[in-house]
Order: C-alpha cells, then structure tokens, then sequence
C-alpha cells in the first residue's frame, strides 16, 4: 500500500468521527429526519453518501488535471506548495481558530444550496442523488487534503483512486452517525492525530521536492 493511500485512510477514518461530523452531520440528519417514513431510509442514506463520494472523485480528476498542468512548469515547485499547503492545514486543524473557519466558510456553497432547495425537497431518490453531490462540495479541510493529495498525483487513476478512498473511509461513520455519536467526545484526539498525519504527509512531499 502506498504512503498517500494510507494516510488517506488514516485521515479519513479518523476525521470521519470527529471533523465531518461537525462538517456533514447537520445535512445528514436533516436528510434522515425528513426521510424517517420511507420504505428504506437506509438506502436513501446509502444513496446520499455514495454520490457525495462521486463528486469527490469528480473533484479528484479536476485537481490532477490542475496538478498535471502545473507539474509541466516545475513539478518541484508544485510538491514545495502542497507540502506547504499540508502544514498550514494541518497546524490549521490543531489551532481551529479564523483561518480554519475561513477556509471552510460555505458562503459560495450556501449561495447555490439555498436556491437548490427551494426547488425541491429533502425526500426521495431524488433529493438522495442531488443532495448528496452537492455535498461532495462543502468546504471542509480534510477534503482539501485530499484533493491536494490527488493533485500531486501523476495519474488520474491514483488521483481519483485517493478520493474514491476517501470517501469511503468516511462512509461507515456518516452512515451509521446514530451508532457512534457517543464518540464525539473523542473528537479532539482524532483531530490531533489527522491534523499529525496531515503535517506528515506535507513534509513528505517536501522531501520528495527538495530530492527532485
């Protein structure tokens, strides 16, 4: 298994009981609550999350794409600015103070969502496959990690291939949210532990910049 897939993996089931519960819980509650009276709620749930990882993956091919653009000017220079960007991020996570709530401010999100919604409700196959997309767009560091995971990648498969990961690894805990709610009280261990992986993964990849 590679380094990025596993600190992929890391992150992600960590920071998926902790981070994007603060981040996604409120949609993925409000969308269970509305739902509560189907057929199959857990489907709907299922279907929800499966196309909020879609988009994750759409997300990924872009970002390579961009990497790969980059990379044809100075791939090194590329590795120094993600591997920057990593620590920022990480130190980012630890701190949780402005700069954290800037990069994950939603204002462009909320701007769309608010129009979206008024179109349509929360119910539904739908409503499951829209909402859930347009989740995959939330502003939220540990996507951000991610994608600049990605972006360092040579290859939209390994690209899209860190993302699809990604969104798995967050998959169980968001699904069954109800089942381990009562971890929340961890969530500043896990936090510290992702934004740890984070940072390590951005020195990493300067190491492999300044090696180039």
């Amino acid at each position: 298994m590679s380094v990025e897939l596993l600190s992929t993996m890391s992150v992600a089931v960590l920071s998926s009981f902790s981070h994007c519960y603060a981040m996604c819980g409120g949609l993925n509650l409000a969308f269970l609550q509305c739902n509560k009276e189907a057929k199959s709620p857990f489907l709907l749930s299922l279907t929800y999350h499966l196309f909020r990882i879609l988009a994750y993956v759409f997300l990924g091919l872009i970002f390579v794409l961009f990497g790969k653009a980059f990379a044809l000017f100075n791939a090194k220079i590329l590795l120094f600015v993600l591997g920057f960007f990593m620590l920022f991020l990480g130190l980012a996570l630890i701190f949780r103070g402005k700069i954290l709530a800037l990069l994950e401010r939603p204002f462009i999100f909320n701007l769309f969502a608010k129009r979206l919604w008024q179109k349509m409700n929360f119910k539904g196959v739908k409503s499951a496959v829209v909402l859930g997309f347009c989740n995959g767009f939330m502003p939220c560091g540990l996507v951000y990690f991610a994608l600049a995971l990605a972006m360092s990648e040579k290859s939209l498969l390994n690209g899209a291939l860190i993302m699809l990961v990604f969104g798995l690894c967050t998959l169980p805990a968001l699904l069954f949210f109800n089942k381990f709610f009562h971890l929340l009280g961890q969530k500043r261990i896990f936090n510290s532990l992702s934004a740890f992986i984070i940072m390590a993964q951005g020195a990493y990849l300067l190491y492999l910049g300044a090696a180039k």
